[in-house]
């Protein structure tokens, strides 16, 4: 008995597909009526075969879901740029036809990037999409208030941008914490006091730059500088953690 259970085991897998011999099927069948064991082999077989068809399905329906969405993303993306580019294109051509002022294109143009760091952004980042598209956001926006400064010649956007920052900081930075890229850079640290440690340091940059008036004086040019070392510090660190898990 115990031979004729391993040459029927033998051929189990094969009788589970259908692809023996039907001499073969009938002898399998025949001991399948009188071995329980062999029985519940080919039933754990079936149930394996099942589950591995599921996989597979599951598979294939995840891989045609994702093209679909990457060739939806890229037919929005291509609209919402033929709707940006053609009303600009035709500002320029008016412009230059007419021999008007273009210097305040450089505005248009920044406004542009801020537009496309909430719409692009989100279509092009596959993962954490709300952490790039506010660093995004942000950065877009601190060229905008930059751009338009500079035109109108003021003095305004070190307080501008100062207070902005703080305003971002409070409304948004409570939730960034939970963000993967900065879970990865500050790993068990108490997100709270660095939270409220942000917060006040950009509380204290503002107050600065109210004081100064607007004026690039040592201590705007040191809380300036400071900035710009803590960003580009943090930007190589999520970066270079986030290449280490990959």
């Amino acid at each position: 008995m115990k031979m004729e259970c391993d040459v029927i085991r033998d051929l189990l897998p094969l009788y589970a597909d259908e692809a023996c011999s039907e001499k073969s099927g009938e002898l399998v069948k025949e001991h399948l009526q009188e071995c329980e064991s062999c029985r519940e082999m080919l039933n754990d077989l079936r149930a394996t075969e099942v589950e591995s068809d599921l996989k597979r399905e599951k598979s294939g329906v995840l891989e045609y879901a994702v093209k679909q969405f990457r060739r939806r993303s890229a037919a929005v993306g291509s609209l919402v740029a033929a709707a940006i580019m053609i009303p600009l294109a035709l500002i320029l051509m008016k412009s230059f036809l007419f021999s008007l002022q273009t210097d305040w294109i450089y505005i248009v143009l920044a406004s542009l990037v801020v537009l496309a760091s909430v719409i692009a952004v989100p279509i092009l980042v596959r993962e954490d999409k709300l952490f790039w598209t506010f660093c995004a956001f942000t950065a877009s926006l601190m060229l905008l208030l930059f751009v338009v400064n500079v035109y109108v010649r003021g003095t305004w956007f070190w307080v501008a941008s100062s207070a902005t920052l703080f305003g971002l900081a409070v409304a948004f930075l409570p939730a960034l914490v939970h963000a993967r890229p900065v879970k990865r850079l500050i790993g068990s640290r108490n997100k709270a006091l660095i939270v409220v440690g942000i917060d006040a340091a950009l509380f204290l940059n503002m107050l600065n730059m109210i004081r100064a008036e607007g004026c690039l004086t040592p201590s705007v040019a040191l809380f300036t500088l400071l900035e710009l070392v803590g960003v580009v510090f943090v930007a190589i660190e999520i970066i270079r953690r986030t290449g280490k898990e990959k």
